[in-house]
């Protein structure tokens, strides 16, 4: 039997809330809900789990939720995570930490403690993304996608490159699924050149050397979530080099080719001018698994009419169910205009509502979704989404929410999301 369940932990309940449990189309829906003391109560974890045959899904996205010390934020929160991914035996495909770069060695430090105490790889590799934060507290939080195997069918392993360094390999029944986090554009020395341009066409060969060390090719790539730190800057320049590599591997606008999924938003780690997380997928055919690009939808056409290579989305399908990965999506009309300029509120509502319109090709809606990313240009835009959501009552999204440029100077805000249908 597939079942959807919903399970939230958080330190902000009143007391006497309990476990609650409804039928939906999906299945068997719970929420369950703790209330927690000290910094903790600052802390909330959501859990999303999608059951298969031979494996159940998670996506776990811990936030705070309040003003508070970081390091008192990270200990909590990370340690509620760990707890989760040890009781539930989650091996992790793709763990994210958002925050400002200041605090990453100590909060990794942080997480390493918390997952020593509960007998986890202290070595799973994971990406850091400075989102300038909105909750008054310097960590944000994090997500963490993964899987619980049984059967012995499918299992979760790091993966180690030279230029890269780790990633995660799914190997799964009939399948196998690569992810490869924090990319860079460094030289073979490890070096970062000085020039962005330079940089990109680095980081887009040391992906496809990494992919190639793991029998992967580029042409595999379903999903990439690219960081660059002057966005607005730079994001012709980011697509035109973007262009040119795919060229290279085959894959060319207007040539009838898949592109990935993708995110192109400003944020950024350390000292790089873009970085990159990278998913790759191979499959023994479409009987046992199958990845499908969502090329538009009916509100949104075809992104590489106007000169971006990335598709609004990618199908997997495994085992019955459908992982749906959503582009970055903003306010964008079929034409690829910006729309609602100066309007973060009809803003919110048209990026909702392509989203949704993505989900409900595919069978799902807003519900469906297990975790997301929400960017806002500024707290003004990010206010005007929690108004539009509160105001047509949008399901609750597990989400981790930052302050970041979107691709154009009109656009305030932009959301990527990943559902399970």
């Amino acid at each position: 039997m597939n079942r959807i369940q919903d399970l939230t932990h958080t330190g902000i309940v009143p007391d006497g809330v309990r476990a609650l449990g409804q039928l939906t189309p999906d299945g068997l829906r719970c929420e369950r809900s703790h209330k927690s003391t000290g910094p903790g109560d600052l802390c909330r974890v959501e859990i999303r789990r999608t059951e298969r045959d031979t494996f159940t899904e998670y996506h776990l996205t811990g936030t705070v939720t309040g003003p508070c010390d970081a390091r008192e934020a990270a200990q909590a929160l990370l340690d509620l995570v760990a707890e989760e991914v040890a009781e539930h035996g989650v091996q992790p495909v793709q763990e994210k930490l958002y925050g400002l770069s200041g605090l990453r060695a100590e909060v990794l430090r942080v997480r390493a403690d918390a997952y020593r105490r509960h007998e986890l790889d202290i070595h799973v590799p994971v990406t850091w993304i400075q989102g300038v934060p909105l909750g008054g507290c310097d960590f944000v939080g994090i997500q963490v996608w993964g899987i619980a195997p049984r059967g012995g069918w499918t299992c979760v392993t790091s993966v180690g490159d030279d230029r890269t360094g780790r990633g995660r390999l799914w190997t799964g029944r009939g399948f196998r699924m690569l992810h490869l986090p924090f990319v860079r554009g460094t030289r073979a020395d490890g070096s970062l050149p000085t020039d962005a341009a330079e940089q990109a066409e680095l980081l887009f060969r040391n992906a496809s050397a990494a992919l190639r060390a793991q029998r992967f090719d580029y042409g595999q790539v379903k999903r990439t979530w690219i960081y660059v730190r002057r966005l607005l800057e730079w994001y012709d320049d980011l697509n035109r080099v973007r262009t040119a590599f795919y060229r290279t591997e085959g894959l060319e606008i207007g040539g009838g080719h898949a592109f990935p999924a993708s995110t192109g938003i400003q944020c950024c780690c350390a000292d790089e001018e873009i970085m990159m997380d990278v998913l790759a997928f191979d499959t023994d055919g479409p009987a046992m698994a199958s990845a499908t690009p969502i090329t538009t939808s009916a509100r949104q056409h075809q992104s590489f009419k106007y000169g971006s290579a990335f598709s609004r989305g990618m199908v997997f399908e495994i085992e019955g169910r459908k992982t749906v990965h959503i582009s970055g999506t903003a306010s964008i009309n079929p034409a690829g205009a910006s729309i609602h300029v100066g309007d973060a509120e009809m803003q919110s509502l048209e990026t909702l509502m392509c989203i949704a319109a993505i989900l409900e090709e595919q069978g799902g809606s807003l519900e469906n979704i297990t975790s997301a990313t929400l960017f806002c240009k500024d707290r003004a835009a990010y206010e005007a989404w929690q108004r539009v959501s509160r105001l047509l009552r949008v399901p609750a999204i597990p989400k981790i929410s930052v302050l970041a440029d979107v691709c154009r100077h009109d656009l305030l805000v932009e959301m990527e999301a990943v559902a399970t249908i």
